[in-house]
């Protein structure tokens, strides 16, 4: 439970706030029309629960759709992070190869290059997120005229993998970087919610009882919000209550100072 509040930021309330309200009011305003209604004949009534059923069945198939490109694009972001972790592990192994007055500085830069992917995922806000990697990247250009200064020096095979080792610092990082983004576009969110709003005024309007007993009508609404709220939690990079965390990274830390990538 604490870390459910940890992870959760004011965005993740507000959004939820938001979509619960908005969702609500349409609903409201369904049963406030049908209270204003003088007349409604059956075959309205079996013509309104057909368009309900439609809408609701659509709604459902389009939360699922919009649900696994979310899912998707999250996977993206867990597959880049284990990438980086393997790219580091590689490129410690291969300072093993040189030599033993260069080896000291390799390991050093990778260890602060390490720490820093590390806060780049653990980072709470864009603004220092955005400092990490282009200090990461600073650190991987150090790293890079290192080894490509012994390579000018003594070219060999044995130097190549470690310039490509560098090289895969690099090309890992820009992966983290290219699945840093939302992956439901804006039109998808304005139909999904679109949908949202229509359908909870269906149920709003398809409700019966006296105009005072509004509990129940929020009931759909809740679970409509929740179901949104996840998609949008998900959808979103690097904050709110599901993001990636870098478990991998943090366990190449350990193996590291353990002496275990190293002689």
């Amino acid at each position: 439970m604490q870390d459910f509040f940890r992870n959760t930021d004011m965005y993740s309330w507000i959004l939820l706030v938001s979509i619960f309200s908005g969702l609500g009011l349409a609903a409201f305003l369904g049963k406030y029309t049908w209270g204003r209604k003088f007349k409604r004949d059956a075959v309205a009534e079996d013509e309104l629960k057909i368009v309900l059923g439609a809408t609701l069945s659509l709604f459902g198939l389009l939360i699922g759709f919009i649900l696994s490109f979310a899912i998707g694009g999250y996977n993206t972001r867990v597959a880049a992070e284990e990438n980086e972790a393997i790219a580091v592990g590689n490129a410690f192994q291969r300072t093993t190869l040189l030599q033993e007055s260069h080896q000291g500085q390799a390991k050093q830069i990778l260890q602060d290059y390490l720490t820093l992917r590390i806060q780049f995922f653990d980072a709470e806000d864009d603004a220092h997120r955005a400092q990490t990697r282009m200090e990461s990247i600073r650190m991987q250009t150090r790293m890079w005229t290192l080894i490509s200064k012994i390579a000018k020096n003594d070219p060999n095979p044995v130097i190549a993998t470690a310039l490509n080792a560098c090289n895969e610092l690099y090309t890992a990082q820009q992966k983290t970087m290219a699945s840093w983004r939302h992956q439901i576009p804006s039109a998808a969110w304005a139909i999904l919610i679109f949908f949202g709003l229509c359908s909870n005024f269906l149920i709003g309007y398809n409700i019966r009882g006296s105009s005072g007993r509004n509990t129940l009508i929020f009931v759909i609404p809740a679970v409509t919000a929740l179901a949104l709220f996840m998609i949008a939690e998900i959808d979103v990079p690097g904050k709110g209550l599901i993001h990636v965390t870098p478990d991998n990274l943090k366990a190449v830390q350990v193996t590291v100072a353990s002496g275990g990538l190293m002689p």
